[in-house]
């Protein structure tokens, strides 16, 4: 079957448009027929003028008719002449066609049709679709230089392997014909100058998709504005006889704000996403009894921008019937406060203003931050208004339709106290929108924000801004935090003399916001992730196995070898006490998050009973401590020390975080993990660690056998050690690597005195000492830390509080812990 598809643009429809183009150049016959148009304006001012006026004689205002019927013949010739070259373009095969070639759209056919190479169908597309310079401009990337290098280029023989491509974006991207944007995709993987200067630039061609796409959603939204006469855009502008038919509603409209009627004036950004929330909200509102929603989602997820497009909808005429043509006010709350102080009167105005909803009958009610006016807590506080006891009486009635926002917090905490109000309800929750459509939201600001700053927005800012705050901002979310990174960054600009905003800019200003040090991070991850080993090494003694494990394993995660949506990195450390388990935790924090603080600790021996699971998610009455850590620092080590002692059911809860990297909170918000490294830390089977080395047992052998025992004795189940990257067993430490340990530990003391301006040297008999005193084969160096405070660290307090030792001082240390100035 295969065999009988062909390509050959010469048979296919386009190459009909593509030769009645050359005979009739529809470019060049637009320009003459506006010109004529022009002219057929002339000439009826002129005609019109001398006719009325009588200063035209009757000869020179038959010339002027008679000039106004050639020149309309001709205008409306070239616009039909023009409109059979557009309808030729645009005609497709009736039946599927054979002809592969019949699935290019006109534009594609013509760079093709003569091309030999890539090269040259570049070089075609672009000077023939010059609006796709914008998307080389938007890039940052030289068109006229690419040029130049393009026709130099020899000629290559990868047409097939282009036209093959574009089929292929074409069908990823669910278009029925391979448009010029699928082409010019397909280019940034073939034509060799494109993906050279791509390579130099750090552009990828994901990248050159997404600007393309931005270039589509653009020219879309300028075909809409052009056809004016279209229905949708004449109910924009609104009809006076709806709103006549309407009751009369005064105070309502004292103390609201039209959502509808905003909208006919300045134009709102198009919602993106959210289509499930607009059908439940439409679905809720067009009840007959108790016909409320109550949107619910984090300031910033695009609560509003939800009500904004029911009002849009229904101003339109498109959304369900019994909501079409109703006018969305949005009740100020605040403005009724500061009008009335009475309470009594303040009732008084509600029961009006909700009575002229009902009998105006075209109104849908919008009730922002309704938790602050339902609480239970505000009843009889000063300067609050409780409207429950009025609002219930209506919520129920027919023709009362409201759209109510509230976050979790405010639901769980204020409205959920209030069971009259919540029942009469129909939840409705707002969900995150995905950092690929928050490229949407973004692209629409760009240029209202290039007007206003005159400063230009290149792709690769939108890109950082969208990653860089998916991965270090935590708390707010998608789309207001990449949408305030956007504005931050370019008031920031305003204040520079610097024309463009580049990825520096907006690395400069997440670090500014999160204290990360983004820029060096993201510069030098890979020499980190490439020489893990020798910088853990520099603060971890022995250990090489389990150094090499949680390198490698880090590694592999970092690379996205393999698929994952977990954390960057999982691991459970196991061994008996003191071997440097934590002290690897804490040193993989700073070496790779920049700073030992960016470490998140947990006790788990503090979480062991069901009830202490609130401490950690939080509830509605209080916040919980480790979701809030992680929402406050998202890029960073979590330790979770003594695993074992953790209740089962809490162990349960962090199967969905090693597994998905997301969990929800007491209060149903969603906290990521995706860019967190969480290290496990566990004493289970130190026993048998320790006699296994005794009987010198293989170092393989030995951690399955841990393994084992951990599953029979129920420790923990199998399902929960598999989400772990790597189980890394650490071994007791060996007396000889105590002196190394005993240097580490006293080079924070010497850093300590060095700040002081005391320079302090540790004699070897000393060291020795220290170690001799500080080895436990149970404890490991754990004791090792104790004897250094209690004998050295305690020795220099007293002799600095004597002023024995003073600034500029250099002091050695003896085995007997006497200090003596040198």
């Amino acid at each position: 079957m295969a065999s009988e598809f062909f390509f050959n643009i010469q048979q296919s429809k386009a190459w009909e448009a593509i030769l009645f183009g050359r005979v009739f150049h529809t470019k060049i016959a637009r320009a003459v027929r506006k010109t004529a148009q022009w002219v057929l304006w002339i000439l009826c001012g002129i005609f019109t003028t001398g006719f009325f006026a009588k200063t035209l004689s009757q000869e020179t205002l038959s010339l002027a008719l008679a000039g106004i019927f050639l020149v309309s013949a001709f205008a409306g010739t070239l616009f039909l002449i023009e409109s059979f070259g557009e309808y030729l373009k645009t005609r497709r095969p009736q039946q599927q066609s054979k002809n592969l070639a019949d699935a290019l759209s006109f534009e594609s056919a013509h760079a093709l049709q003569n091309a030999l190479s890539s090269s040259q169908a570049l070089l075609s597309l672009v000077q023939e679709n010059p609006e796709l310079r914008f998307v080389f401009n938007r890039l940052l990337l030289n068109w006229q230089s690419i040029q130049k290098q393009l026709k130099q280029q020899q000629k290559t023989e990868d047409i097939p392997a282009l036209v093959e491509k574009a089929f292929t974006i074409a069908q990823e991207n669910g278009h029925k014909i391979v448009g010029k944007e699928d082409l010019l995709c397909a280019l940034s993987h073939i034509e060799p100058v494109l993906q050279e200067t791509l390579r130099k630039q750090d552009i990828s061609p994901k990248d050159v998709g997404k600007t393309v796409w931005w270039l589509s959603i653009l020219e879309e939204q300028i075909k809409e504005q052009k056809q004016w006469w279209q229905e949708k855009n004449l109910r924009k502008k609104g009809t006076l006889a709806r709103a006549w038919t309407a009751g009369f509603t005064p105070t309502l409209d004292q103390f609201s704000l039209d959502l509808t009627e905003s909208l006919k004036t300045q134009s709102a950004l198009r919602l993106v996403g959210h289509a499930k929330e607009v059908a439940a909200i439409e679905l809720a509102l067009s009840r007959i009894k108790a016909n409320n929603a109550l949107l619910v989602g984090e300031p910033g997820s695009g609560r509003k921008s939800i009500v904004y497009e029911i009002a849009q909808r229904s101003m339109l005429g498109e959304s369900v019937p019994q909501l079409n043509y109703k006018r969305v006010l949005e009740l100020k709350v605040p403005a009724l406060l500061a009008h009335v102080q009475n309470q009594a009167e303040r009732e008084a105005y509600l029961d009006q203003i909700f009575k002229e909803v009902i009998q105006a009958g075209n109104v849908i009610l919008f009730i922002d931050d309704f938790h602050n006016y339902v609480s239970p807590k505000n009843q009889g506080r000063p300067g609050a208004l409780d409207i429950s006891a009025s609002i219930a009486r209506y919520l129920a009635t027919p023709y009362f339709p409201i759209i109510a926002n509230t976050t979790f917090s405010g639901l769980h905490q204020d409205i959920e106290q209030n069971s009259s109000i919540l029942g009469l309800l129909e939840k409705v929750e707002v969900s995150e929108i995905s950092p690929e459509e928050t490229f949407q939201v973004l692209f629409q600001l760009v240029f209202p924000l290039e007007n206003k700053y005159r400063k230009f927005i290149p792709y690769q800012s939108i890109r950082d801004i969208v990653k860089l705050s998916e991965k270090y901002i935590q708390a707010v979310p998608f789309p207001q935090k990449a949408v305030d990174l956007l504005q931050e960054a370019m008031v920031f600009l305003s204040q520079t003399k610097d024309k463009v905003l580049l990825s520096s800019h907006i690395a400069s200003l997440v670090s500014q916001r999160t204290h990360i040090p983004v820029g060096d991070l993201e510069s030098q991850e890979k020499e980190v992730l490439l020489n893990l080993e020798d910088l853990i090494h520099k603060r971890i003694v022995d250990q090489e196995e389990a150094v090499q494990e949680v390198s490698s394993a880090l590694r592999r995660a970092r690379t996205e070898i393999g698929s994952r949506k977990g954390p960057m990195g999982t691991f459970l450390f196991l061994g008996p006490t003191g071997v440097g388990k934590t002290e690897t935790a804490k040193a993989l924090a700073a070496i790779y998050f920049g700073a030992e603080e960016r470490m998140v600790r947990l006790d788990m021996s503090e979480y062991q009973n069901v009830q202490d699971t609130e401490r950690l998610l939080g509830s509605a009455t209080q916040e919980g401590t480790f979701c809030t850590q992680v929402r406050e620092n998202p890029f960073s080590l979590i330790l979770l020390d003594e695993l074992e002692k953790a209740h089962p059911n809490i162990l349960n809860l962090f199967l969905q975080v090693l597994d998905e990297g997301h969990i929800t909170d007491g209060i149903g918000r969603k906290v990521s993990f995706q860019h967190t490294i969480i290290i496990a830390t566990s004493n289970a089977g130190s026993q048998l660690i320790l006699q296994a080395l005794k009987d010198q047992k293989d170092f393989i052998t030995l951690k399955e056998e841990i393994v084992d025992y951990l599953f029979k004795e129920g420790i923990y189940r199998p399902e929960f050690l598999n989400r772990f990257d790597a189980v890394v067993l650490f071994k007791p430490l060996a007396k000889e690597y105590l002196l190394q340990i005993v240097d580490l530990m006293l080079s924070k003391l010497k850093k300590n005195l060095a700040e002081r301006g005391i320079e302090f040297s540790a004699t070897q008999p000393l060291k020795e000492k220290l170690a001799e005193l500080g080895y436990d084969p149970k404890f490991g160096a754990r004791n090792l830390k104790r004897i250094i405070q209690d004998n050295v660290e305690n020795a220099f307090a007293v002799a600095l509080l004597r002023d024995t030792i003073t600034r500029g001082d250099k002091v050695e240390m003896q085995e007997d812990f006497t200090i003596t100035k040198l």
